[in-house]
């Protein structure tokens, strides 16, 4: 992980534990061991670390789903590369705390725009995909709820339920024929 990776992360996480209204470069600086000037070398303002972060979640989330999108085959495969994505961040430390972009994105009105031009692009890919379009819904939803519940922190021993519902959803679509 690069060190403006690092910063984007430990700005998640304070975002997650402490709130919005507790992130700072100054505190950030200081949470990741490094002066305020470090911070500044790789990000020039708070909007543009905010913009960033978001940018390398949906990078990141995109990422995972064409992976797992060249894996699959049959029908549903946006909605279940999707859904699978979505288990990839649930079940990764690291990417667990990156739920903070949603937080930190309706402080920066150039984030909320990209997430507008995601879900836009998400949004015609669902209604492309091949299925059932009440099951796509129906996955989606659940995948959904899934990151509210990361970003209220879920208790975890919901984690194991929720992956298997998902997988369950997922196994059900693959032997669907279209």
């Amino acid at each position: 992980m690069s060190k403006k990776e690092e910063l984007l992360t430990n700005a998640a996480k304070i975002i997650n534990e402490e709130g919005i209204q507790k992130f700072t470069m100054d505190y950030l600086a200081k949470k990741s061991g490094i002066t305020k000037g470090g911070v500044l070398y790789h990000f020039d303002s708070k909007e543009k670390l905010l913009l960033e972060m978001n940018e390398m979640v949906i990078r990141i989330y995109e990422e995972n789903i064409e992976h797992y999108r060249s894996q699959l085959s049959g029908s549903y495969l946006f909605t279940r590369a999707y859904a699978l994505s979505t288990l990839y961040f649930l079940n990764n430390t690291e990417n667990i705390l990156l739920p903070a972009v949603f937080i930190s994105s309706h402080e920066d009105q150039k984030s909320q725009q990209l997430w507008q031009s995601v879900i836009t692009k998400w949004d015609y890919a669902f209604d492309h995909d091949q299925g059932d379009p009440d099951k796509i819904l129906e996955l989606r939803m659940i995948c959904d709820g899934i990151w509210f519940s990361i970003m209220y922190n879920y208790e975890n021993n919901l984690k194991d339920r929720m992956e298997k519902i998902v997988q369950q959803y997922c196994k059900s679509m693959e032997k669907e024929a279209f």
